[in-house]
């Protein structure tokens, strides 16, 4: 009896070896560590188990302040986990899922104790952007609004205690995961009532993907309107009618 349940637990432990063997390497870019962005993590978290289940391993490579989008068109990652559809350079090189995997939006953060600043009158304060957040950055130029660029939201967070700037706009979801995580900024900063852009977002792999894509979109479709449940912080805007 004790044979037969190892042998039983042996088998298993090579049948799952076996397919964990197959799946293949993917290389997908994110601009900036999630460690502390609990709402990206569960982000990441989703797309990777999906591509899992589509027959990828995901090794997440950040861009440390470089444009993900240019990456991935020099051929330096397979995907990236967001794509906001507002670049176009070298965008044949590429493939994206037909619907959006999250439907997001960006709101204003400031300083609760600056009493001046309102979010109606953008043009009279200075604002930090997110590099990589590029429809956001040209949502600001078209508003002819004063800027400048972070690495990332984490940042901006910082450049705001530190008085660089204003305000920032983020994701809803990220920018209150970073505000919760910034000890400083707990009860200090606060979100504004306004949504400044509504951003959907695609994932986008390189184009040697392309006869993957049928199998992957299929994952996704599964996955979006499954159990959300592990996803709290984000499940509301996943895109459950893919």
């Amino acid at each position: 009896m004790k044979l037969l349940v190892l042998l039983v637990f042996l088998v298993g432990s090579i049948s799952v070896d076996a397919r964990t063997a197959e799946l293949r390497p993917l290389t997908m870019g994110l601009p900036f560590h999630v460690n502390r962005v609990k709402a990206i993590q569960q982000y990441q978290d989703f797309l990777t188990g999906t591509l899992a289940q589509a027959g990828f391993k995901v090794t997440v490579q950040t861009s440390q302040g470089r444009l993900i989008s240019q990456m991935l068109v020099d051929g330096e990652l397979d995907a990236i986990m967001y794509d906001d559809k507002s670049w176009t350079e070298g965008r044949n090189k590429t493939v994206s899922v037909s619907f959006p995997i999250i439907r997001t939006r960006a709101r204003v953060f400031y300083l609760s104790d600056h009493k001046k600043f309102s979010e109606e009158k953008l043009k009279k304060f200075k604002g930090g952007f997110s590099t990589n957040n590029i429809v956001l950055n040209k949502e600001a130029s078209r508003r002819k609004l004063k800027y400048i660029n972070t690495s990332s939201p984490l940042q901006s967070v910082v450049d705001l205690l530190g008085g660089k700037i204003d305000y920032f706009v983020a994701i809803q979801e990220v920018g209150l995961s970073v505000v919760d995580s910034h000890p400083e900024a707990k009860g200090r900063v606060v979100m504004g009532k306004t949504v400044f852009h509504e951003v959907p977002v695609y994932l986008t792999f390189a184009r040697k993907f392309e006869p993957d894509l049928s199998r992957i979109e299929e994952a996704f479709r599964k996955a979006l309107t499954g159990d959300l449940s592990k996803y709290p912080l984000i499940m509301e805007n996943l895109n459950k009618e893919p």
